[in-house]
């Protein structure tokens, strides 16, 4: 069963509250008067309504506004007047639940992952340090390398003071 109507929601309630949540609660109000008067839980605002809401931005909505919606099968949708009502294909919900599947699988995964690490190792992660065992150089290694930086400056030395004589 199909049920058409059109509404002119006010929205004037929505400028009692704080300027920086307006437009939220003018959303907010449109979706609780539908609820209200189409008796159903699941409402799907249209791009152009959103649009029109959000256009003068977040801290001024339009006062009152009319809206064109169509319940179907418990879902209300709503659209502005003479702007088309584009309900969901089933295409396009697969595609939407094969999304969040894949982003549940990938964060499951990323959580499998920093549970295998240890605390050391994600912290040094985190902040760009990677120390492995094969990036530090043995105590050997060391010590060769300032050995021979001492004899390059005894080099350089010698050479600056018998180019001075």
């Amino acid at each position: 069963m199909v049920d058409e109507k059109i509404y002119t929601i006010p929205l004037g309630d929505v400028y009692i509250g704080p300027k920086t949540k307006r437009a939220k609660k003018a959303i907010g109000k449109i979706r609780s008067y539908l609820t209200r008067h189409m008796k159903a839980e699941t409402i799907k605002i249209g791009d152009t309504l959103n649009r029109t809401i959000w256009a003068r931005g977040i801290q001024k909505p339009p006062r009152k506004i009319r809206i064109h919606a169509i319940k179907e099968n418990d879902i209300v949708y709503a659209e502005l007047i003479d702007v088309e009502i584009q309900k969901a294909t089933k295409e396009d919900i697969k595609q939407k639940e094969e999304k969040e599947k894949q982003k549940k699988e990938k964060i499951k995964e990323e959580r499998k992952e920093r549970k295998s690490m240890t605390m050391k190792e994600e912290i040094d992660q985190e902040s760009g340090k990677t120390d492995t065992v094969k990036d530090k150089p043995s105590k050997v290694e060391t010590k060769e390398a300032d050995v021979s930086k001492e004899e390059h400056a005894k080099e350089s030395s010698s050479q600056k003071q018998s180019g001075k004589a």
